[in-house]
């Protein structure tokens, strides 16, 4: 005896239905659509270690981009099928064509070229039917799409006994009558389907029950009208590939059709109320809605409760319906819950209708050793409640501090870091860093978001290329990519990344390479955008218990380079290489600065005297080198002043002087409000100019302005109100002697804060 069982994948009542039918056939074999070439796994779907939903996993080994998942959620059909038939100790198959062969198809780009009777037909009305026959059945009985027509139909009910023969009835009739040409993929499937069955029955098997999408359900059943001839001339050629297989944790977000997977279901934690709940399904569902209301502080009660309940159950007795199905459901809860705001029923889709359940996959399967060596270590890390989470936290949260945050100098927190910085190294973006100001990447603390994504299984396979250890795995795939690199400050990036990691081994390697490239390198701007993350490495270093002479005298070999081609490289430019040249030298500075080395900081400084007082450098860069210099008490007031009054003179054209300006404002706004001749020479200038003038280099003056404080801009309107003539100040400033008995108390303090 055959019987073939039409499901919909992920379906509810097609999962009860269908374990109703099992129990009375008492089948002994059961076949399901699946891959057969995933057989091997499915002895270990008997674990209850094995939580859904999970997915089956199948890739070739010599090739990881290709890969195919099959999703399971507790109420597939599949899923219910494959759990009776070892509960029962029945025998149980997967029968649909090998991705071995799909694989091998799409390689070789194999087609089956066949007219497809969609294009023949002359009626335009009629295409429809073709193109999605079970949405032009909806469309008749009044639904907006197949998906909630097939839920009212068939996934709320109980499991009748005519399920099938009223399935198997719809789906032969329309394939019959309408004649539509299959794609040869849908038909090399049924055909290998139909050849696995004839093989259950040679091999004994007399009750036979076959699990399958509902369209395949017609050409199964009747597979004595099929030739075995005909169906083993269209496998007959097709090369197989390798492939492994496994079981992977997958979660409903990833299930829901909205994130792409083509048989998906819109609402993955309603069906698995509607399966597991079904008698008490809209109480419950609303229920949870209260709580997850009172969660986030949202007006809540048993009465909205009792009240929500009430205009569902009206809502589907209105439209015939034998139980509310979502549509009903949310508009009960939008009415009652929400009050009619779309943004909080989104809060209720998230959670209650696509869900954020994440399954589970039992430690009795067999692991790669890299990923033995990650769950040891994310053990070990103790961020084993953090695997496999898909909500999106902070690391070593708190409700006191609610951004968590991990202390380098603690063993267990550097381990954290080490292994979240090596898996994105790997592209396994489990963990993402955040900073909330420059200082946070050189102190003691790290900040990290950490969020599962179910694609990350398929990423731990294909970085266990590399390595069998995480470390080493990380290692091996930073120096394959310097080896490739040619550009000097990606190789920084690299050297920077290797050190966040703790992958010391191969800092001489990388720094080798850099050195290499550096000497083949006359590019100034791209020597200049290698050196802060070097010198953050020199200054930071010890934060990571990482000394590395070898960047030092690196950066010794680039600065003095640097200082020789920048007053040469700021002659001639205009427009984005301005901008460019600008963000990199302000950064280039800060590096240098930092180092607090007296050579180099004296070869900066000469450089920058060049630029400030070249009179065919770029006027904005020559103003941002007259205030560094100035800052820095290289310059005086009374020389900044003169290069001032040079670069505002009547000689130079008026866009010339607002750049310069703009580049002298760069930076905080109090020098013109405590040094009184630079503010008056700027004051001058903007009052003496023509209006037409004015309005041409206000747009310059406003970016330039716009960067300082508040208090600052309120001062500057104060100076810019007083009377001409008048003094700025109301009196000298007094000045207070240096105490250093008190340095020598508070100094102490404050290098233990900064971690000195």
């Amino acid at each position: 005896m055959l019987k073939v069982f039409g499901i919909r994948h992920h379906g509810p009542g097609s999962a009860r239905s269908l374990v109703r039918a099992l129990e009375d056939m008492q089948p002994d074999c059961i076949l399901i659509e699946g891959p057969s070439d995933a057989q091997s796994a499915l002895m270990y779907a008997e674990d209850d270690h094995l939580e859904p939903p999970v997915a089956l996993l199948i890739y070739k080994p010599d090739d990881l981009r290709r890969a195919s998942y099959f999703p399971f959620a507790n109420y597939s059909p599949e899923w219910q099928a494959i759990r009776y038939g070892l509960k029962e100790d029945i025998e149980v198959r997967f029968i649909d064509l090998p991705m071995a062969l799909q694989f091998t198809l799409e390689d070789e780009a194999a087609e089956i070229r066949q007219t497809s009777l969609a294009d023949a037909l002359q009626d335009e009305s009629q295409k429809p039917i073709i193109n999605d026959p079970l949405g032009y059945v909806a469309s008749i009985a009044g639904y907006k799409d197949s998906e909630r027509w097939w839920d009212t139909v068939f996934e709320t009910n109980q499991g009748a006994k005519g399920t099938f023969e009223a399935v198997n009835e719809l789906i032969s009739t329309l394939r019959k009558e309408l004649g539509r040409q299959e794609s040869p993929q849908t038909l090399l499937r049924e055909a290998f389907m139909r050849k696995m069955i004839r093989q259950a029955r040679k091999n004994g098997f007399e009750r036979i029950a076959v699990v399958c999408g509902a369209w395949h359900m017609p050409v199964l059943q009747d597979v004595d009208q099929f030739k075995v001839g005909s169906d083993n001339a269209l496998l007959k050629g097709i090369k197989r590939t390798k492939v492994s297989v496994s079981w992977i944790p997958w979660s409903y977000e990833q299930l829901a059709n909205q994130s792409g997977y083509g048989a998906g279901v819109v609402s993955p934690a309603w069906y698995d109320l509607l399966f597991e709940k079904h008698d008490e399904v809209v109480t419950q569902w609303m229920a949870r809605v209260s709580q997850l209301f009172r969660k986030q502080d949202f007006d809540s009660s048993p009465a909205h409760v009792m009240e929500a309940v009430r205009l569902a159950n009206t809502l589907a007795a209105m439209r015939e319906k034998p139980l509310p199905t979502m549509e009903e459901m949310e508009e009960a809860a939008l009415a009652v819950f929400c009050q009619g705001e779309t943004l909080q029923l989104n809060i209720i889709r998230k959670a209650l209708v696509i869900g954020e359940k994440v399954g589970k996959v039992s430690e009795h399967i067999p692991m790669i050793p890299f990923q033995k060596d990650l769950m040891s270590i994310v053990k070990s890390a103790r961020l084993s409640k953090y695997w496999e989470n898909p909500e999106e936290v902070w690391l070593k949260a708190t409700k006191t501090n609610p951004r968590g945050g991990i202390d380098l100098r603690e063993e267990a927190d550097l381990l954290k870091s080490h292994l979240l910085h090596r898996l994105n190294i790997l592209d396994i973006n489990w963990g993402r860093q955040q900073t909330f100001s420059d200082n946070d990447l050189g102190s003691f603390k790290e900040y990290w978001k950490l969020k599962w994504d179910p694609g990350f299984a398929l990423r731990i396979i294909e970085a266990a290329m590399w390595g069998n250890t995480v470390k080493s795995a990380a290692a091996q795939y930073l120096v394959k990519n310097a080896r490739e690199e040619e550009h000097l400050s990606t190789l920084t990036k690299f050297v920077k990344e290797a050190l966040n990691a703790g992958l010391n081994d191969i800092m001489d390697e990388l720094l080798q390479k850099m050195q290499a490239v550096a000497a083949q390198t006359h590019q100034v701007l791209s020597l200049m955008e290698s050196l802060p993350p070097l010198a953050w490495i020199v200054q930071y270093g010890d934060v990571r218990q990482t000394n590395i002479p070898a960047v030092s005298d690196l950066i010794d070999e680039l600065v003095p380079r640097i200082c020789i081609g920048l007053p040469g490289l700021c002659v001639n430019i205009d427009g984005d290489v301005v901008e460019e040249v600008f963000q990199k030298l302000i950064a280039a500075h800060r590096a240098i600065n930092g180092l607090d080395n007296e050579d180099l900081s004296g070869q900066w400084q000469k450089a920058l005297t060049a630029i400030a007082t070249s009179h065919v450098a770029e006027e904005r860069l020559q103003g941002v080198c007259t205030r560094i210099l100035f800052d820095k008490s290289i310059l005086s007031s009374e020389a900044t002043g003169k290069l001032m009054q040079f670069a505002i003179s009547k000689g130079n054209s008026v866009l010339a002087i607002a750049r310069w300006i703009e580049g002298f404002l760069y930076g905080s706004g109090l020098l013109l409000v405590h040094h009184p001749a630079l503010w008056k020479l700027i004051d001058n200038w903007v009052t003496n100019l023509h209006p037409d003038h004015f309005n041409e280099v206000l747009p310059l003056l406003r970016r330039a302005f716009a960067e300082f404080t508040e208090s600052e801009r309120e001062k500057m309107m104060e100076l810019a109100q007083k009377p001409e003539g008048s003094p700025i100040f109301a009196g000298p400033v007094e000045e207070v002697e240096f105490d250093e008995e008190r340095e020598a108390v508070v100094l102490p303090v404050v290098k233990r804060i900064l971690g000195l």
